[in-house]
């Protein structure tokens, strides 16, 4: 009897350790989308595409593919020259803003304290691809072809260099209206 009661608390205890480590993550997010700083990223050509569960998109920005260039030129030299530092999968980029919160340059984090109108922003690689944020925005079945004037993504950084993708742009830099 007691074996049994112990269990129950057990898996109690697991399930609430569960849901506080959840909540924690949702109260993150939210503190990035309340207090993150805005970063407007141009796009590279986006492809709309049709998902069984709905429309989505996928995004590429302008600014990442230089950044894609560079890391493949580093990725050949350390993989010949031994001893050269790699990049790593993931880590952080610096982006200078403008006076609009558009990216106007990147670069690789060096670990040097930020200027005026720098944000540090974590990356990932995979295949190859750099990406900041995420890779995809979602929107639902049937509103494609308004976001096929999508011409940048806006996010909000947090300070750990957390991108979170708020909205889609035109050329206008007017948010696309689901």
């Amino acid at each position: 009897m007691q074996t049994t009661n112990l269990r129950k608390w057990l898996a109690g205890l697991v399930i609430l350790l569960a849901l506080i480590a959840v909540n924690a993550g949702i109260w993150q997010k939210e503190q990035i989308l309340k207090q993150g700083a805005v970063m407007i990223l141009p796009l590279a050509p986006v492809d709309p595409r049709s998902l069984m569960q709905g429309d989505y998109m996928a995004l590429s920005y302008a600014i990442t593919q230089a950044l894609q260039q560079e890391s493949s030129r580093q990725r050949q030299v350390c993989d010949s020259v031994p001893q050269t530092p790699c990049l790593p999968v993931s880590g952080k980029i610096i982006v200078t803003v403008n006076e609009q919160r558009q990216v106007t340059r990147a670069r690789f984090d060096s670990g040097e304290p930020l200027k005026p109108g720098e944000l540090r922003v974590k990356y990932h690689m995979n295949a190859g691809m750099l990406t900041v944020g995420t890779n995809a925005y979602f929107f639902q079945e049937g509103h494609g072809e308004r976001f096929a004037s999508a011409r940048y993504g806006a996010f909000r950084v947090g300070q750990d260099g957390t991108a979170l993708l708020t909205a889609m742009l035109d050329e206008h830099g007017k948010m696309i209206q689901p």
